[in-house]
C-alpha cells in the first residue's frame, strides 16, 4: 500500500481547506450588498478558526489561498486581493493564538468563562484585522469610495464576528465532544426538539412580517432553543443555533421575518446582531449544563470510591 509522506498529507489538507474556504466565501459573497467583496454573512472566518484550533497553524496557507481566490474571482487587482487575503489569514492566526493562550484552545466551549474569553478575543478583537485590511484594500484600490469606508468596515467586521461565533463552536464541538449514550428515549427526544426548533424557525423567519401566527410564534423561539441546550448541552445548543441561523439567512433576504427593511444590508446586519446575542445565550447555557454533568460524574465517582473504601474497612473489622 502506498504511504503518503507527511509533507504530501499537509499539502493535500491545505488544498482541501482552501477549496472549502473558497466555496464558503462564494456563498457569503452571494449575499453581498454594500460592495461585491463585502458581506454581512461570512462563514469562512469561523471555519478557518476552527481548523487552526483543531489541526494547528500549519494549515494557514489554505486560508490565504482560499481568500485570495475568492476575491480574485469577484473583483480587484492582484494587490488588493493580496491585501484582503492577508487580513483574512492574520485574523485567523491571531484568533487561534489568543484562544489557545487564554481561552483553553479547542476546549473553549466547555466552560462559560472560556466562552466569554473566546467572544472577546476571537469574535471581537481578532476580526478587526480582517475588516481593517479589507476596507483599506478596497478604498485604496479604488473599488469603493471613501465615504463608504465606515459602512464597509462595519459590515465586514460583523460578518466575520458572527461567522466565528456560530461556525467555530459548531465545528469544534462536533469534533471534540463525545457522543452521549444513545438510548431510544434520547433519540426520540432529540428528534422532537430538532423538529420543534425547525418548525418554530420556519414560522418565525419564513413568514411575512405581519403574519398573525408568526408574530406570536416568534416568542417561542428562545425557549425552544434553550430547551435543546438544557437537554443536550453544548451539542444541542449549537445545533439549534445553526438551524435557526440557516432558516433566518434563507428567509430574511427574501423579505420574510422580523428584520426585513428597505435596506437589504441593514436587514442582514440586524439579523446578524440578533443571531450573535442568540448564540451567546445558548452557548453559555450549554456549557453550564455540561459543567453540571461533569460535576455530577465526579461526585458520583467520589461516592463510589467512598463506598468501596467503607466496604474494605468493614471486611477488615
Amino acid at each position: 500500500m502506498l504511504k503518503l509522506t507527511p509533507r504530501f498529507q499537509t499539502a493535500a489538507a491545505i488544498l482541501a481547506f482552501a477549496a472549502v474556504y473558497f466555496c464558503a466565501g462564494k456563498f457569503g459573497l452571494s449575499l453581498a450588498v454594500v460592495n461585491a467583496s463585502v458581506s454581512a454573512v461570512w462563514p469562512p472566518t469561523g471555519i478557518a478558526l476552527a481548523v487552526l484550533l483543531l489541526w494547528g497553524y500549519r494549515l494557514w496557507p489554505g486560508i490565504f489561498l482560499g481568500a485570495w481566490l475568492v476575491n480574485l474571482t469577484t473583483q480587484g487587482t492582484l494587490l488588493t486581493c493580496l491585501g484582503m487575503a492577508t487580513g483574512n489569514t492574520l485574523e485567523a492566526l491571531l484568533g487561534a493564538w489568543l484562544v489557545n493562550q487564554f481561552a483553553n484552545g479547542r476546549h473553549a466551549f466547555e466552560r462559560a468563562l472560556d466562552i466569554f474569553k473566546f467572544i472577546l478575543l476571537a469574535v471581537i478583537v481578532s476580526t478587526t484585522l480582517s475588516a481593517t485590511f479589507g476596507a483599506n484594500s478596497l478604498t485604496l484600490g479604488g473599488f469603493a469610495p471613501w465615504e463608504d469606508y465606515a459602512r464597509i468596515w462595519t459590515t465586514w467586521w460583523l460578518g466575520d464576528a458572527i461567522g466565528a461565533l456560530i461556525f467555530t463552536p459548531l465545528i469544534v464541538i462536533w469534533a471534540t465532544t463525545p457522543f452521549p449514550k444513545r438510548t431510544r428515549q434520547r433519540l426520540l427526544e432529540a428528534a422532537a426538539i430538532s423538529a420543534d426548533v425547525l418548525l418554530v424557525s420556519l414560522i418565525a423567519f419564513a413568514s411575512p412580517l405581519n403574519d398573525p401566527i408568526s408574530r406570536y410564534v416568534r416568542f417561542l423561539l428562545y425557549p425552544t432553543v434553550l430547551w435543546a441546550a438544557y437537554r443536550f448541552g453544548q451539542r444541542g445548543a449549537i445545533n439549534a443555533v445553526f438551524t435557526v441561523s440557516c432558516v433566518a439567512l434563507w428567509g430574511t433576504p427574501r423579505g420574510f421575518g422580523p428584520f426585513v427593511s428597505s435596506d437589504r444590508n441593514e436587514s442582514l446586519l440586524l439579523l446578524q446582531a440578533y443571531l450573535g446575542a442568540f448564540t451567546v445565550t445558548n452557548l453559555i447555557l450549554g456549557a453550564l449544563v455540561a459543567e453540571r454533568e461533569r460535576a455530577e460524574e465526579v461526585l458520583q465517582q467520589a461516592r463510589d470510591e467512598l463506598a468501596q473504601a467503607n466496604e474494605g474497612l468493614e471486611k477488615r473489622v
